[in-house]
């Protein structure tokens, strides 16, 4: 079945398309960096012209789609395939160069993370090479792109590292919006 995951439901497509729907929020981003491409979800949203979808994941890897030619109906689709081996540094620099320019252009009202933690070096279903600790850069940059912020827990497999991944991520919301209050 063409844009099927492997999940009975797409939540962070759900949960966007539910965000439009209240008339409330008018632009939704998604970004996934999960270590697999978010098949799933950039098939439920590359037709809707108000939900912009950025998908970082190890190439080649499963589930071996998500081309960086890729680019949606609506120019609403980033796919940055990461080679096995990379650490924080490269995603640092794929933020910096193609991840805040194309949520920056699209400004979205919420940003929908689907945050899977199996990008650790811990976990042995990938061969990226991030430490528990650079969830919270990754945060950071979230943040940068929008304060309203909906993280889905997607994948990370390697109990340890997920739970200080996790850890990171939510310290890094609470410094930002303590230091807001």
């Amino acid at each position: 079945m063409k844009g099927w995951d492997g999940s009975i439901f797409c939540n962070a497509a759900i949960a966007a398309l539910y965000a439009l729907a209240t008339g409330q929020i008018k632009r939704v981003g998604i970004l996934d960096w999960d270590v697999h491409h978010g098949n799933g979800t950039q098939a439920a949203v590359e037709n809707v012209p108000n939900i912009a979808f950025c998908s970082i994941h190890q190439s080649p890897g499963y589930p071996h789609t998500g081309k960086s030619d890729e680019h949606g109906k609506f120019n609403n689709v980033l796919n940055l395939p990461i080679a096995p081996g990379s650490l924080i540094q490269d995603y640092c620099q794929l933020f910096e160069q193609k991840v805040l320019p194309f949520f920056k252009d699209f400004q979205p009202d919420i940003l929908i993370v689907s945050a899977g933690y199996d990008a650790n070096q811990a976990d042995l279903l990938s061969k990226i090479n991030l430490q528990p600790q650079d969830y919270a850069m990754l945060t950071d940059y979230c943040l940068k792109i929008s304060p309203r912020i909906l993280f889905g827990l997607e994948g990370g497999y390697e109990l340890d590292s997920l739970s200080l991944s996790v850890l990171e991520t939510v310290k890094q919301c609470l410094k930002f919006f303590v230091k807001d209050a």
